[in-house]
């Protein structure tokens, strides 16, 4: 008996390859950059990785191309793990009870005091605005070095560079940060993968990958080791 190979996965999920692959992103990006559940974002990441790999398919090797996403795997499980270990859904909820009791539920915009959940409303319409802008560009404006029948991986580009930027700037939380900068990784090795093939190059950008999730990891299970300590000492 035959079992399929990886590349016969990549077949099989070939309705995927161009701009459906791009829509895909751009679903997962959004649900990365809001961060509404570490589980559904992880699970965002997943795909997000999954898909992008698909696409790295029409840039590279496909052997390089598979290294692209057993480093995705590689990189969820790290995070998984660490979420698991800091127990962080409950953690969260502690932090922002923390924050409440504390009186962190209001934020003071210059001469206006507006609730927190007010101004992470407004900070989702904004991104929504920027996204709108990025689509716009996105589609009209062609990357450097890029192949000129590729235009679905240079919108691939602009989405995960974008959205990954804009979860950064809005998290206050080491792993969704985490998430996004991988985000951002993604986007980045798109387009440096048309310019350079190297396996080297590949090495390094793994090993990016590697740092960022690990840097994540270390930054979580510090913050919620010191808010268990705060805690205890309530």
């Amino acid at each position: 008996m035959n079992f399929p190979t990886i590349f016969d996965w990549v077949d099989y999920f070939g309705f995927l390859r161009g701009y459906p692959a791009a829509w895909v992103l751009l679903g997962t990006g959004i649900l990365i950059a809001l961060f509404l559940d570490w589980r559904l974002s992880l699970f965002a990441l997943i795909i997000q990785y999954l898909v992008a790999s698909l696409l790295f398919f029409d840039l590279l090797n496909p052997q390089l191309a598979v290294v692209k996403l057993f480093t995705g795997m590689f990189v969820c499980l790290i995070l998984y793990w660490t979420a698991r270990q800091v127990d962080y859904g409950r953690s969260s909820a502690l932090l922002e009870k923390k924050r409440a009791t504390a009186g962190d539920g209001r934020m003071q915009i210059g001469p206006l005091t507006m609730s927190r959940t007010l101004v992470e409303r407004i900070v989702a319409i904004l991104i929504a605005l920027f996204l709108v802008m990025v689509l716009v560009w996105g589609f009209s404006f062609y990357l450097p070095g890029l192949p000129d029948d590729l235009g679905y991986i240079n919108l691939a580009i602009f989405l995960l560079v974008s959205l990954g930027t804009a979860g950064l700037i809005t998290s206050g939380d080491p792993l969704p940060a985490g998430m996004s900068v991988l985000s951002f990784l993604t986007g980045f090795e798109l387009y440096y993968a048309a310019l350079d093939q190297t396996t080297r190059t590949l090495a390094i950008l793994a090993a990016l990958n590697f740092g960022v999730a690990l840097l994540a990891s270390y930054l979580t299970q510090r913050r919620y080791t010191a808010l268990a300590a705060a805690i205890n000492d309530d």
